[in-house]
């Protein structure tokens, strides 16, 4: 068994994540690992301390609604269930740096398949279009790739976490709603966009989702992603004006419901069936791309993007986060970059997974201390004269001590020589 430190570890680290599952799913299998440890036992001791004090000290705020909410946990940025890769968890401390690295920029490795689009812009959705692929070649992916290179404006993909008058996109698409604005375009940036791997028909194993998509279905997706087209077309120009915000109650309902879930049943809802494919290889041609890319950035809209200017379809057929800020998965890793913890460490035991993180989260505490509070002024150490009235030395006003004062208290209003004024709601004398 790993032995404790003593020391109380948190900050920054990351963790590959596999497929299938969402990124709030990893916290959650952390969250319930990282309780039963002895590495995070001193900062479970902590935290438990400080919930108690501030139960004593504000007993009516509002208790925790979820018993996953062990210690302060966060990640950096949201990966797709089908992704792969560098997720970072802040915990602790920690999870107050986590914005850096929102806005860092990231290194993915993804595979796009020419030829058909689906509901999603990836393998695990539905198809919805499909186009001829013989004009596509390695000299064309090549020839428009290096138009995306640079600064660009990017629509989110219809199926995406984003909300839209507090409701998510994939909401709206799996329920046929419309959208009651356009959607807003991102300001995002491709520093690096390579083809890594061309793969003519016959050439790769990459397959299509044997789901098709009902003539409804393809309808609504079609009506969808012509209204994302449209707003392409429209940047730059007045936006239509949003309809009128859910009540905040209707918004947050869903949420307030899944938190009060059995964890296995939460589990089974972040849980995602990758889908069932096709039992041949696609007859497409499909590409390898790396992208080094800014906050914001979709790759699966990247996908559709590409597909529709080599004149087909595109869809997202593999991703893998490899680098974000001085994390990566690539073995082994470069110089300067931290290897995330893998799912086979996690799955070993505390004593393959425990002194891996010990090591960064240690760096990460020396290089973060804690605040002091040796310096702290208490309120009894002021002078007293910091709890007088003090005569202001302009005017006759008085400033400090923060004392009540009452209408019969004629220092306060005017001196003896006037007598107070009153107003209609000043009371009798």
């Amino acid at each position: 068994m790993a032995h404790p430190s003593g020391k109380l570890l948190e900050g920054v680290f990351a963790v590959s994540k596999p497929p299938s599952i969402s990124s709030a799913q990893v916290l959650r299998d952390l969250q319930h690992k990282f309780a039963d440890s002895k590495t995070f036992a001193p900062l479970l001791e902590q935290t438990n301390r400080a919930r108690e004090e501030q139960e004593r000290h504000q007993p009516k705020r509002r208790k925790r609604t979820s018993d996953d909410q062990i210690f302060k946990m966060g990640h950096g940025g949201t990966l797709d269930p089908l992704a792969t890769g560098v997720l970072i968890v802040g915990i602790g401390r920690g999870s107050k740096s986590l914005p850096d690295f929102l806005g860092c920029k990231k290194t993915y490795e993804t595979v796009v398949l020419f030829g058909k689009s689906t509901d999603t812009y990836d393998i695990m959705g539905k198809v919805v279009a499909e186009a001829p692929t013989d004009n596509i070649t390695r000299d064309m992916v090549e020839e428009k790739l290096a138009r995306f290179q640079g600064k660009m404006k990017q629509i989110p993909p219809i199926y995406s976490a984003i909300k839209v008058e507090g409701m998510k996109l994939y909401e709206y698409a799996r329920s046929g709603k419309e959208l009651p604005r356009q959607l807003e375009s991102r300001d995002t940036e491709i520093s690096e966009c390579t083809l890594l791997d061309y793969y003519a028909p016959g050439e790769h194993d990459f397959r299509w989702p044997v789901a098709q998509a009902t003539e409804e279905e393809r309808a609504v997706a079609q009506k969808l992603i012509a209204g994302a087209e449209s707003t392409k077309q429209l940047l730059g120009q007045e936006a239509k004006p949003a309809r009128q915000r859910t009540p905040t109650s209707e918004r947050y309902k869903d949420f307030r419901e899944s938190n009060n879930l059995p964890p296995e049943k939460k589990a089974a809802m972040h849980t995602h069936d990758l889908g069932t494919l096709e039992a041949e290889p696609a007859n497409a041609p499909a590409a390898r791309i790396r992208l080094t890319v800014s906050s914001g950035f979709y790759v699966r809209s990247f996908a559709y993007d590409l597909g529709t200017a080599c004149g087909s379809y595109g869809t997202m057929a593999a991703l893998v986060r490899s680098k974000q800020g001085g994390f990566t998965t690539v073995d082994p890793a470069p110089e300067g970059f931290v290897p995330a913890l893998t799912p086979e460490d996690l799955e070993a035991g505390e004593d393959i997974w425990g002194p891996k993180v010990a090591k960064v989260l240690g760096k990460w505490v020396e290089t973060h201390p804690p605040p002091s509070t040796g310096n702290r002024i208490d309120d009894r150490d002021r002078p007293e004269k910091d709890y007088r009235f003090k005569r202001s030395e302009r005017g006759s006003g008085w400033k400090g001590g923060g004392q009540k004062r009452t209408w019969n208290d004629r220092r306060h209003y005017g001196s003896a020589r006037q007598p107070n004024r009153r107003n209609s709601s000043s009371p009798s004398p």
